[in-house]
């Protein structure tokens, strides 16, 4: 083991999607590649200083009690070239009782995952555990394990309960800009999937393991996972998922572990952004918590190779289970594109959310369209009023939709597909960006599906929706709200407020005016706090349909 300080090394950082150029930072140690095991406490290492690690083959990497602070993290960084790990010990790197660090792989400008897992014989690749919090992760490559590509949580034991619920939380887990592929198992096991309850055999005792806040999984690629490519379970709030792109999870055809992306029990994850193909398993698997939205997603062919001899064996798009949801929960299914997938585009099968709204989606081909026709777009096996659609675009042909180049599979729209403008106006949820994060609307309107046409010339072609420029405010509101349209010449519109039981409170028939101030007000004095569906229809049935907060 070498130690040298005050060693220059540049590097740069790619956060939240942002790049930053930190300025010349200095190695506070630096090891060489014969070191395994880093120990904070040993070292005495402080916040906001830097370990670097020298380029060569490593057989594990072990860094504990390595503990930084919210405004000065200690940064663990390759330094001169890819540190390289090929080991048949039972992982390839392990964080324990570190808190505040960032594990970066960006020490070199010539490599792209300058810290590299090659291969693991007998475990996971990276894990993050024995009450770990506030760990980055970035720009490494993780392969070959014999389980796990990641792992983050900390397993409560007959002999150590520090990390149940109520003793322990796990803040800020950010993995991003990594690339993980041919995992035996989970890609990324971010969470325990034991939330409701993890049962100690050897004590015979059932404990609560701790949850996560603050999780972020974002650009990275996952390839040729056996189990699902990113499952996060109990990551009970502020939680992203996005931007990621995945490719042939579920290889192993392991029942109950075949998704592109897992929504685990006590998750409740905002999932955006991410493009899933040829996955053996659903494309987006949702059984969180509820009060979150999936939207911006593309999902292409979800199970279609899996057993493809019976139909009857399912796999969907998306698909919405349940283990345990919050009383009185919503769950929004926004703009997402499903292409061709094995048996259904979106299923609903979670009775107990109080309400799911499905916009905006662009399905297209799902297996079993010849067998129950349009209900294989969006298959609901849970009570109708308790599920809001609206203006989905499905076709069972994909060449109808007029896509960019689906043979290559790009699937933006042609300015003259009918897609274009069909969505109904998700302002209101704070959707107003693409999956390529092109601004949304492009025109007035929303495009269903996960791409927003930009050409100048999409949707010049006749029959838009005559219902535009829609405002409510104040939202969340009191005694009343106000409602402000715009329509396309003169139009009659019908009005209707609901509440989420589906049961008629106020409705209004106007007629509205380009040349007019179309403004309505709603008297809610009477009403009790909630949540109310204001759902204006117009000419040729067009619908929107607006939440309303009454506080």
């Amino acid at each position: 083991m070498t130690q040298m300080k005050h060693v220059l090394l540049g590097f740069v950082i790619l956060f939240s999607g942002i790049t930053h150029s930190l300025p010349a930072q200095t190695c506070t140690y630096e090891f060489d590649a014969s070191t395994t095991q880093i120990d904070g406490n040993e070292l005495g290492v402080q916040p906001g200083e830097t370990i670097c690690l020298k380029p060569g083959n490593k057989e594990y990497l072990y860094l504990l009690n390595i503990n930084g602070t919210e405004g000065n993290p200690v940064t663990i960084v390759n330094k001169g070239g890819a540190v390289v790990i090929n080991t048949d010990n039972f992982y390839g790197i392990k964080i324990a009782h570190c808190s505040y660090i960032r594990l970066l792989g960006n020490g070199d400008a010539g490599t792209e995952y300058g810290i590299q897992v090659q291969r693991v014989g007998k475990g996971a690749g990276i894990s993050v555990g024995e009450l770990s919090t506030n760990v980055e992760i970035a720009y490494t490559e993780t392969a070959h394990t014999a389980i796990a590509g990641v792992y983050a949580k900390t397993d409560p034991t007959c002999t150590d309960f520090s990390s149940t619920r109520d003793k322990f939380t796990m803040y800020n887990f950010w993995f991003h800009h990594n690339y993980v592929h041919d995992i035996e198992d989970e890609g990324l096991y971010i969470g325990s999937s034991k939330y409701t309850g993890q049962y100690l055999s050897d004590c015979d005792t059932t404990v609560l393991p701790h949850v996560m806040i603050g999780t972020r999984i974002f650009n990275n690629i996952i390839e040729n996972t056996g189990w699902d490519g990113i499952q996060v379970s109990s990551a009970e709030s502020n939680c992203r998922i996005h931007d990621n792109i995945i490719r042939f999870d579920s290889q192993a055809e392991e029942y109950g572990q075949m998704s592109g992306i897992l929504l685990g029990g006590g998750s409740v994850c905002k999932t955006y952004n991410n493009q899933i193909f040829d996955g053996k398993g659903d494309g987006i698997d949702i059984f969180g918590l509820g009060n979150h939205e999936v939207f911006n997603n593309l999902i292409v062919r979800a199970g279609k190779s899996y057993n493809p001899g019976n139909p009857n064996d399912y796999k969907h798009g998306i698909y919405i289970g349940n283990t345990v949801t919050t009383e009185n929960a919503l769950l929004g299914i926004y703009n997402n594109t499903v292409i061709d997938p094995k048996s259904f585009g979106i299923t609903i099968a979670n009775g107990d959310l109080e309400k799911t709204f499905v916009k905006n989606n662009l399905i297209t081909g799902p297996g079993q369209f010849p067998v129950i026709g349009n209900d294989a777009f969006i298959n609901n096996n849970v009570n109708s009023s308790a599920v809001e659609t609206e203006n989905n675009f499905v076709k069972y042909v994909s060449g109808d939709v007029k896509f960019i180049d689906p043979e290559n599979d790009n699937y933006d729209l042609q300015p003259s597909s009918k897609a274009v403008n069909y969505g109904t106006d998700l302002s209101s949820e704070g959707i107003n960006f693409d999956l390529l994060n092109r601004s949304r609307p492009f025109h007035d309107y929303f495009d269903a599906g996960a791409f927003e046409c930009h050409d100048p010339h999409a949707g010049v072609f006749a029959g838009e929706s005559p219902v535009r420029g829609v405002r409510v405010f104040p939202n969340p509101c009191q005694d009343y709200f106000v409602l402000n349209v715009k329509v396309n010449g003169k139009e009659k519109l019908n009005l209707f407020l609901y509440d989420l039981s589906g049961n008629l409170l106020i409705r209004k028939e106007v007629f509205a005016g380009t040349k007019t101030l179309n403004e309505y007000r709603f008297d809610l004095k009477l009403l009790p706090p909630g949540n109310y569906l204001l759902k204006l229809i117009g000419k040729d049935n067009v619908k929107q349909t607006i939440k309303i907060q009454k506080r």
